[in-house]
């Protein structure tokens, strides 16, 4: 209790809570540029801990690390680009929310849950830090590596209602994972002679790409809103929306607990929690629902799920941090690195010596993220009026701050590229029903798995299986896998037996699968037949031809460097040719089409098996014509500096791509380098490339 009492007199020197609001402030103001992260914020504020005492310190620290995440749920929710890449999550059933004309009811479930999560989070953290170095002991590195083998593969079919797509989705963000050195041995892999990417691909250039450059080259394609409504039909009820949104949390006390243990839980683990436990938390929410199948159309138990699990899953990460000195996240890396500026040794000692500043870390958590989600919701109603901007309006503005935000976090050119690329595999993956989370899941996971197989393979062998845990561990990830043609099966069999008995053996079943659907009304179903689109034979072409040279590339390395590049590439070799042949074999497509399901509630263009959108040849080359666009804007970049090339490259796309007027062009042009003079040049001192001539 002295402990407590002590925490808590530190909060109340003016100048503690004066630092408390600014880093919320700063990190509230972060959240809202695509790319940027709280990372980067952290890094720059950590120059300023050497001349603040111990308890001011960690007020600005910890709150600019809890403050970022309601606004970086705030574009996760309007333009389906994560402030942070914790707040991908949010996307699933965020965006679709605005897309149908609910912006401002999902930032107030954003707000309200993200509160409620951290008060859940804060009381986790008192409870646990002095138990927590037996806790973390218990789980083995076989454990770690079946978890986020479950994770991935979890989360691969959240989104897709195909099972091969999903995994491949996961394999293709571990192997992109595997990019840059290996820590066993140091050897530079898949890198291809560029020491750029020795230290891997960057996070930020992965979320980005991922769902802000994807769903902007898609939202120019198809030319229309995120919300179809007018600005003025929805100011009328928008300030009402924000607080219907408040309630449909207050509404729900049972998820937002269940939301904020399973979060807290996931964050616990270290290198598991971070980005995954917000996935974890909207996987156990829609395996708990009745409206399970609504889930990613929009649906609030969509929403309030991750976000719950936002500071929830931050406050379980100072748990490891704090008793054993192990980061469990990349804010929390950095803040291992503040408490050392500020004088602070995490492990048993802080536990021991330091035990009121723990109390104050769990004091600014919590005020933080009610003092966030207050700013958050005085703006929302504003705030919600961009999702009825045109997506071609919209999409110049998020490209810019993307590749600034990327040259912000890492300043190189070659993860500019990455940029690129990965927002051109989005959009494939976007149009064809892949899983966007899955791919950043298995991003962010594949070096744990990796890690962790060495660890065992080094360790325990084999012998791992006779412990409970990885035994338990493992039956949950075989049967991720094969649950779904499983259940399809079973249910399959029912609905015969039922229609048997009823004499109805010729009604439609919903459940069927996708092969009777493609049929021909009346007609048997075909072993073979034509591919309904070349697109997609090429795209797994791609996926069959990519896998091979990876895995010829991972032989080449030593055996500890090569052993699971080669296990991830095999996998999607075989299920890439499974995809592949399902073009052409029906008796397949139960596995890589699935069922009908609609995409986010898109209305435009026709949706299809596996949340494959198919769009019109105009569309298609409005995406390549901006995609083309994206890279002259790179090598614009490259030859005449990034302050002039970028307003340049505003003024073309509006003249040119969007043929507007000459005074929105001019306007828009001045504004974006006036933000990126000020934002970056002059608040955040960052050195923008100047280029060769």
């Amino acid at each position: 209790m002295g402990a407590l009492t002590s925490g808590l007199a530190l909060l109340a020197s003016p100048s503690v809570i004066g630092l408390m609001f600014l880093g919320a402030l700063l990190g509230a103001f972060v959240g809202l540029i695509p790319g940027l992260g709280g990372a980067v914020l952290l890094t720059l504020l950590l120059p300023f801990l050497f001349h603040l005492p111990v308890a001011e310190g960690v007020a600005l620290i910890v709150s600019a690390h809890a403050g970022i995440y309601f606004s970086g749920s705030a574009t996760a929710i309007l333009i389906n680009s994560p402030g942070a890449p914790e707040c991908a999550a949010t996307t699933l059933d965020g965006y679709p929310m605005s897309q149908k004309n609910r912006a401002a009811e999902a930032l107030g479930i954003s707000a309200m849950a993200t509160a409620l999560g951290g008060v859940c989070g804060v009381f986790g953290l008192i409870a646990f830090v002095p138990a927590m170095g037996a806790i973390i002991t218990v789980l083995k590195p076989a454990s770690f590596m079946l978890l986020a083998a479950f994770a991935i593969i979890l989360i691969g079919k959240l989104q897709s209602a195909s099972v091969t797509k999903g995994i491949l989705s996961g394999l293709w963000g571990m192997m992109i994972s595997f990019v840059g050195y290996d820590p066993s041995t140091g050897l530079q892999r898949f890198g291809y002679g560029q020491l750029s990417l020795y230290n891997g691909v960057n996070i930020v250039a992965v979320a980005l790409g991922l769902f802000a450059f994807g769903r902007m080259f898609y939202l120019y394609g198809t030319n229309r809103a995120i919300a179809e409504v007018g600005p003025t039909a929805m100011g009328e009820r928008i300030g009402g929306q924000v607080f219907h949104g408040v309630a449909e949390v207050l509404r729900r006390p049972v998820q937002v607990l269940r939301a904020s243990i399973v979060g807290f839980i996931a964050g616990l683990i270290p290198g598991v929690g971070g980005v995954a436990a917000n996935f974890v938390s909207y996987a156990q929410a829609r395996a708990t629902s009745k409206r399970r199948n609504e889930f990613g159309t929009g649906v609030p138990e969509g929403v309030i799920a991750p976000e719950a699990s936002n500071l929830a899953k931050e406050a379980a990460s100072y748990v490891p941090l704090i008793a054993l000195g192990i980061p469990g996240t990349v804010g929390s890396a950095v803040i291992l690195s503040a408490f050392t500026i500020l004088g602070l040794a995490p492990g048993p000692s802080m536990v021991t010596q330091h035990e009121p500043v723990i109390y104050l870390v769990a004091a600014v958590l919590l005020l933080t993220g009610f003092l966030a989600s207050g700013l958050g919701l005085s703006v929302a109603r504003h705030l919600a009026l961009i999702t009825t901007v045109r997506g071609a309006l919209m999409a110049p503005f998020v490209i810019v701050l993307g590749i600034v935000g990327t040259w912000a976090a890492t300043t190189n050119f070659i993860q500019l590229d990455v940029l690129i690329g990965i927002g051109v595999v989005g959009l494939a993956m976007l149009r064809l029903g892949y899983s966007l989370p899955a791919a950043i899941i298995g991003f962010l996971l594949g070096s744990v798995f990796e890690h962790n197989l060495t660890l065992t393979e080094q360790v325990s062998g084999w012998s791992f299986l006779k412990q409970p845990l990885p035994d338990f561990l493992l039956l949950l990830v075989v049967l991720s896998i094969f649950s779904t043609p499983l259940f399809r099966a079973v249910k399959r069999r029912f609905s015969k037996a039922r229609n048997t008995d009823l004499g109805e053996a010729g009604s439609v079943n919903v459940g069927a699968p996708v092969e009777s659907r493609l049929s021909p009304v009346g007609g048997e179903v075909k072993f073979f037949r034509r591919p309904g689109s070349y697109f997609e034979v090429t795209v797994d072409a791609v996926w069959v031809i990519g896998s091979a040279v990876y895995w010829v590339t991972a032989i080449g390395y030593p055996t500890v460097s090569r052993t699971v590049p080669i296990l991830v590439s095999s996998a999607a070799f075989l299920l890439g040719i499974v995809q592949l042949c399902s073009n052409f074999v029906v008796s397949l497509q139960r596995f890589t089409y699935g069922l009908r399901k609609n995409e986010g509630g898109h209305t435009a263009g026709r949706v299809v098996v596996a949340n494959v959108v198919v769009g019109s040849r105009a569309e298609y080359r409005r995406e390549f014509r901006i995609i083309l666009w994206t890279i002259a804007m790179l090598v614009g970049i490259w030859l005449i500096g990034l302050l002039i090339a970028i307003p340049l490259g505003i003024l073309v796309y509006f003249f040119v791509l969007d043929r507007g007027s000459w005074r929105r062009a001019v306007i828009s042009g001045v504004l974006m380098y006036l933000i990126i003079y000020i934002v970056f040049v002059r608040l955040l001192a960052t050195q923008l490339p100047h280029g060769i001539l």
